[in-house]
């Protein structure tokens, strides 16, 4: 074999190697360059951003960042300080705790919690906070379902169960004194009286055995309805503080619930819908006589009035029924009472949502509620 040949042979050779040797770099390369995810992904912000909310609050996993959890403790009727700094609730052990609310880079959390230190009351379903003062009286249920009330005061740091014969009660406007019903003998009597009861005096009979009563905000007149009748008419009345005027105001329908307005002049409460058999939330206006069906499928204990006593913000079921003991998922709404104007809120089909104990903070830009679904203390930012 002559020289040209064998070096014809040798560059063939060597174009073939090269070849292999290229396509293998390149196949490894490219499996590396898959294996390693560029430092700006999509997943990479989302963990910083998680982490970053961590360190602040506890966001909702798979809720809207409108939503956001402020505790993880199990609480109790959580409501605001009277100044709107701060709030106070108690957990599922009785233990009643104070926090700051404090904004952390446009995000609300509780900052400075602290455990009071006061007698731990067992088996806590609710709590009845005074519009003015530092008392209150917790609500108790026993293994029957039947209620009672214990007074705590805050100078002797002391409570002191109610008598048995409470049915009802509410506290009036300046936390000195409270409206109840007294229930003995098969005879139901309004009284009001000193929040033990003492110095009670007598204002007149009740014609039903199981009323529940609702002050209204100028403690001038009281909101009363059954609440153990399953029949169609079940009317919502009133009467004045001094016993002397009785009304009945909605006289039909199967009527569950009042929330009154903070003007005192409009409340709201639940309509039985005889189709669908769930609860609509109704409006009634003092002034005026006019009640109207506001078409939200929700109860009056899952909503909430604005300040100007004509917005109010509603937790409505899409699954579960309002107005009864189970679970629901919710979507918060925003409604106009004059102009039916609404507004929903999105909310996650991800995670659960169940609002109760709703309240507004002293601005109105944020939804306070208890999350019926796990306990916990949450926020709607209304700005989002």
């Amino acid at each position: 074999m002559n020289k040209k040949a064998i070096a014809i042979l040798g560059a063939i050779f060597l174009l073939i190697v090269g070849t292999l040797a290229f396509l293998i770099y390149s196949k490894y390369s490219t499996k590396s360059t898959q294996t390693t995810a560029p430092a700006n992904t999509t997943v990479d912000n989302t963990q910083q951003t998680e982490s970053a909310n961590q360190a602040s609050s506890t966001p909702v996993t798979g809720l809207t960042p409108n939503i956001v959890r402020l505790t993880d403790d199990q609480v109790i009727s959580p409501v605001l300080f009277y100044n709107g700094s701060g709030m106070t609730y108690f957990d599922r052990q009785g233990g009643l705790y104070q926090a700051v609310l404090q904004d952390d880079a446009g995000q609300t959390v509780l900052v400075q919690k602290k455990k009071l230190d006061i007698p731990v009351k067992s088996g806590i379903s609710r709590v009845l906070w005074p519009a003015k003062g530092d008392d209150f009286i917790v609500e108790l249920v026993d293994s029957l379902g039947k209620k009672s009330w214990s007074y705590f005061n805050s100078k002797t740091q002391t409570y002191t169960d109610l008598p048995q014969q409470v049915y009802s009660l509410d506290w009036m406007p300046g936390g000195d004194k409270i409206l109840y019903i007294w229930l003995e003998n098969n005879k139901a009597t309004l009284n009001i009286g000193n929040p033990d009861t003492s110095g009670w005096q007598y204002l007149g009979d009740m014609w039903e055995l199981d009323d529940a009563l609702s002050v209204s905000p100028d403690g001038m007149q009281a909101l009363y309805y059954q609440t153990g009748n399953a029949s169609a008419n079940n009317p919502v009345n009133s009467v004045s503080i001094d016993g002397k005027v009785w009304k009945g105001l909605v006289k039909t329908g199967q009527n569950l619930g009042v929330l009154w307005s903070p003007d005192g002049q409009k409340f709201l409460f639940g309509k039985k819908d005889g189709q669908t058999q769930q609860f609509q939330l109704w409006y009634y206006n003092l002034m005026s006589g006019e009640a109207k069906n506001l078409g939200l499928f929700t109860s009056a204990d899952k909503a909430v009035w604005d300040k100007d006593s004509n917005i109010i913000y509603a937790a409505v079921p899409n699954t579960g029924s309002a107005g009864s003991s189970s679970l629901t998922a919710d979507t918060f709404y925003r409604m106009d009472t004059t102009t039916l104007e609404k507004k929903p809120y999105t909310a996650s089909s991800d995670m659960a949502v169940d609002g109760r104990d709703l309240f507004l903070n002293a601005i109105g830009d944020k939804l306070f509620f208890r999350n019926a679904q796990d306990g916990g203390l949450y926020y709607l930012d209304l700005t989002k």
